[in-house]
């Protein structure tokens, strides 16, 4: 049984990709919500055409359709000039009310130059998705457009039988069960990022302000508390959550040991995971033919029988399915360290707090010394360095290997620019040499 891996790296797509893809069966109102914050691109709505001139009013090509098959539902004019794509909120970054908004013009031109590459929306990512009480939405959204290519999954008969009532595309928020650390002595929260030193800086802030509260990411900002989070290179922050699924899958390796090796039954790793991840997605099966799972009580850890080695003459091949995988927003175990950071950073239930600090990885001793300024604190301890890959075991290609093949395939960038272009923008990150000029 195998998988066949698809050619998805070029941006380029055919004519027959070019329609803009909405559910005429659903509730209009999910159609109306892309409408309203694509201006000035013609589209095709349950049979009708209609096209959003550039002051946000919408109208319909009475030269196309017929009177008959126009919608009768219609909501009232104030939700057309609504936008979704925008940024997180707040004064991050030093944010102006002028600056925000050039950024969301810029973002909201990425969408449409997405929607004129033939890039589609996919209603099977409307999943407990939550931009639209967030207020913004994040390239996982399901008004955020796909490759037509992404709305059939890897497996589709697996899924029917084994997955039908649960995610299918990767969620577009924090992820559930993540936690927040509230602290008590000082005013501020912090919003863990995954693949951003979130172990180091679970481990740091405790010691550096002492006593805190861990409470769920959808539990409400206190009064008067700082929001606080940490972003990194959009790049950086892909090649090294490459680096933790290969561990996971191969070593079946956590950042916290082999993972679930203390039998925790609440742990989502066990004995179905591989199994799931062949049939999830497509760079799985590249790495290891193995599904089956046996847990070495001596060794105190899970490993595949018979054991896969990495193949490092399928390096690009694999990377290729990462990018791929990322850019169909496939779900699977630990998909969500490729989640938008901007998910990331807003971790509360209903419309998104206000983010007081963003710590850039690449920044870091300025952004610990703002934070630290900011609560009138001065700093005692040094920041760890955790869940390195040197502290991993071996066997698996470096996070330089895999750079390597994004720069061999520029296609390979250029796909994850369009990807992260939120998280470029927003957190005002450079591109990359060869995604200058994409936005």
């Amino acid at each position: 049984m195998t998988q066949d891996l698809k050619n998805e790296t070029s941006p380029l797509v055919s004519r027959e990709d070019t329609q803009i893809n909405v559910d005429s069966e659903k509730n209009s109102s999910s159609a109306w919500t892309l409408l309203k914050v694509i201006p000035a691109i013609a589209m095709v709505y349950a049979g009708s055409a209609y096209a959003i001139d550039s002051t946000g009013s919408i109208f319909m090509d009475t030269h196309s359709v017929s009177p008959d098959s126009i919608s009768p539902q219609r909501p009232n004019s104030s939700v057309f000039t609504e936008s979704y794509f925008r940024c997180p909120p707040g004064n991050y970054l030093n944010n102006t009310d002028e600056n925000f908004a050039k950024k969301n013009k810029r973002l909201q031109a990425v969408v449409e130059k997405l929607l004129l590459k033939g890039w589609v929306t996919n209603s099977r990512e409307e999943y407990k998705s939550q931009y639209e009480t967030r207020g913004y939405a994040v390239f996982e959204s399901p008004i955020w457009p796909g490759p037509s290519s992404c709305a059939t999954l890897p497996d589709e008969v697996w899924t029917s039988e084994n997955n039908k009532w649960y995610y299918e595309f990767e969620p577009d928020h924090c992820p559930t069960g993540v936690t927040k650390q509230v602290f008590e002595d000082y005013p501020f929260e912090f919003h863990v990022n995954w693949k951003v030193a979130s172990t180091s800086f679970s481990s740091y802030l405790p010691s550096e302000y002492g006593s805190y509260s861990k409470v769920s990411e959808d539990t409400a900002t206190p009064d008067d508390y700082l929001v606080v989070s940490s972003v990194r290179y959009p790049l950086a922050r892909f090649v090294s959550g490459v680096g933790e699924l290969m561990q996971r899958s191969m070593n079946h390796y956590c950042p916290s040991g082999y993972c679930n090796s203390d039998g925790d039954p609440t742990n989502s790793y066990d004995n179905e995971t591989m199994w799931k991840l062949w049939h999830q997605t497509t760079w799985y099966p590249l790495m290891c033919n193995e599904t089956e799972m046996s847990f070495n009580k001596t060794g105190s850890r899970w490993e595949t029988v018979p054991e896969c080695h990495f193949n490092f003459d399928h390096l690009a091949e694999i990377v290729t399915a990462f990018v791929r995988d990322n850019k169909c927003k496939f779900y699977y175990y630990a998909a969500e360290h490729f989640i938008s950071q901007a998910a990331f950073v807003t971790q509360n239930d209903g419309n998104a707090h206000d983010i007081d600090i963003l710590i850039r990885l690449e920044d870091l001793d300025n952004g610990l010394d703002q934070l630290a300024k900011r609560l009138n604190h001065t700093q005692t301890k040094s920041f760890p360095d955790l869940n390195s890959a040197t502290n991993k075991p071996g066997g698996l290609p470096s996070e330089s290997q895999i750079y390597e093949i994004l720069d061999l395939i520029p296609d390979l960038t250029i796909d994850l620019c369009w990807i992260y272009a939120q998280d470029f923008i927003c957190f005002e990150y450079e591109l990359p040499e060869v995604c200058k000029g994409l936005f």
